[in-house]
């Protein structure tokens, strides 16, 4: 949930490290795109080759996960924690996967899978078999190239853990939040929270939906969604109020929709909790791990990757994260419309 500052990354037996100081002709060369006028600050972007093409191209393997400080907390050593999560990653076997709290670490994983990389921040990254075309201009997400689904726009974030409203609702101290008793509340909380950094990215996803391209919005969230703590889950006690989660909601109301609960519909019966695999003495679990997709996409499988017990669809021990992973299988929808641009108008 949180992101510590990092220390610096690791020299680990068998991982090779990343090379430093990519420079913008060094991305071209290896096969970053330009288009335009998109291409992110030199360093930021890193190539590598492009692992075999997955039996069936006309499906996409996605993963959204939170690494725990770059995957170093996990294990009883750094060595073996960040080891076990990179495991973990070619254990998931998904073409493009959307990391939180890298840690200076996304590039390494990358170049051990043979993914291409984009690095967003000191947080965010978006690992991809397939290349990475060019990106939006703050980097809230890249335009890839997938055989078999065309143009594909994915946006990975990483909002702000603090403060955290179920923490507030429950009346547990986390970062100085407030402590609060109604729905209306929460969602004032959530949206001084998020709100500003929701809107920035959805500025720079509007365009790409605009195109009809397949778009992907997948990420830690730090806040619920509104299709989990509904009346029905208030009536069953499983949640103390119904709330209209602010942050899913903008982006539902934009038109994305969430994987997950696409397929798995009720979450009294698949509540798909992502936090925490970890819990202190007092915890709300919760789905605050998404991934959201527009209609031109159709999740056909999602799941929950993590420790062995009831929370997880796919046990993957030991589980070196605090938070569960989210993997989902998408085919297209539908084709897209030919006199449409596959990049947004600037």
């Amino acid at each position: 949930m949180h992101t510590p500052p990092a220390p610096a990354s690791p020299r680990l037996p068998g991982l090779s490290q990343p090379k430093p100081g990519l420079s913008r002709r060094d991305a071209l060369r290896t096969g970053v795109g330009v288009s335009i006028g998109l291409l992110a600050p030199a360093g930021l972007l890193s190539a590598r080759p492009a692992l075999p093409r997955t039996p069936d191209p006309a499906k996409l393997r996605f993963l959204c996960m939170n690494l725990w400080v770059g995957g170093r907390k996990g294990l009883d050593t750094e060595e073996a924690s960040i080891a076990r999560t990179l495991a973990v990653l070619r254990e998931a076997d998904c073409e493009v996967l959307a990391l939180q709290e890298q840690s200076d670490l996304a590039e390494t994983y990358a170049a051990e899978l043979g993914m291409h990389c984009l690095v967003q921040d000191r947080s965010t990254a978006i690992l991809s078999r397939h290349e990475i075309l060019e990106t939006t201009p703050h980097r809230w997400g890249a335009r890839l190239d997938a055989p078999g689904l065309g143009p594909l726009w994915v946006f990975n974030v990483h909002f702000p853990a603090a403060p955290y409203q179920p923490y507030q609702l429950a009346g547990i101290d986390y970062h100085d939040g407030r402590l609060i008793a109604t729905p209306a509340e929460a969602i004032t909380e959530a949206r001084l929270a998020r709100g500003e950094p929701a809107l920035r990215c959805l500025r720079e996803l509007r365009p790409a939906l605009a195109t009809g391209a397949p778009v992907i919005l997948a990420g830690d969230f730090n806040e619920p969604s509104h299709l989990d703590w509904t009346p029905e889950a208030a009536a069953a006690a499983v949640r103390t109020h119904a709330v209209d989660w602010p942050t899913t909601r903008l982006f539902s109301d934009a038109g994305l929709l969430d994987a997950f609960r696409t397929l798995w519909p009720d979450p009294l019966a698949r509540p798909g909790q992502t936090w925490t695999p970890r819990p202190e003495a007092r915890e709300v679990h919760d789905r605050i791990d998404l991934v959201l997709a527009s209609p031109a996409l159709r999740p056909t499988e999602a799941q929950v990757l993590g420790e062995t017990g009831p929370m997880s669809d796919v046990a993957l021990d030991p589980w070196p994260s605090d938070h569960r992973a989210v993997r989902v299988i998408f085919d297209r929808a539908g084709p897209q419309h030919a006199d449409q641009p596959t990049s947004p108008a600037r």
